[in-house]
């Protein structure tokens, strides 16, 4: 209640505001963190990053978008679009960054403090919680309109190659089913 809902997408106006969203940007033609209509001198108690990482992080911090007491920014992503590692030294150079920004920015009081999500934390009942809300229609879910593909090696590369393009509006489904 009383909070405001923000998106940035590239072509998906109008389902971000048909998902409750108050104000949409195109980040392609503006700045996200340098919107003056969006600013207006506002600090939000939490960022939410589903695609960028490191680079959202930086600009949200620089540009004081977040209240440096009790901000959150949240990646729901890594530092890099693709990963790819091949051995336990790949993989470290990978994750070390985002859990150390999470370690230092508990102990800087003027720094937001900044969550890496690397998984869910399910409890039981959480998925019945879950199938609650959508079937009331509070929860709605956003299939990519390629959605549902075939479960065949033509069907999964070609979700693969959408999601490795960063291009889906919305979830990619291989369905199991003939």
């Amino acid at each position: 209640r009383g909070a405001s809902f923000i998106a940035t997408t590239s072509t998906q106006r109008e389902l971000m505001l048909s998902l409750g969203a108050d104000v949409v940007i195109n980040y392609q033609n503006e700045n996200w963190f340098e919107n003056s209509d969006l600013l207006k001198g506002r600090q939000f108690d939490l960022i939410i990053d589903l695609a960028v990482g490191y680079d959202a992080w930086k600009k949200a911090r620089h540009s004081k978008l977040l209240k440096t007491s009790g901000g959150k920014f949240v990646a729901m992503t890594s530092d890099n679009a693709l990963v790819e590692a091949h051995n336990w030294w790949q993989l470290t150079t990978v994750f070390v960054p985002m859990q150390w920004r999470e370690l230092w920015t508990r102990f800087w009081p003027s720094c937001p403090a900044y969550i890496w999500h690397n998984g869910l934390d399910v409890k039981p009942g959480d998925l019945a919680n879950v199938t609650k809300l959508v079937e009331d229609g509070t929860m709605k879910i956003v299939l990519d309109p390629i959605s549902p593909l075939t479960f065949t090696e033509k069907g999964v590369k070609h979700g693969f190659t959408i999601m490795q393009r960063r291009c889906a509006h919305g979830k990619v489904v291989v369905s199991m089913q003939s």
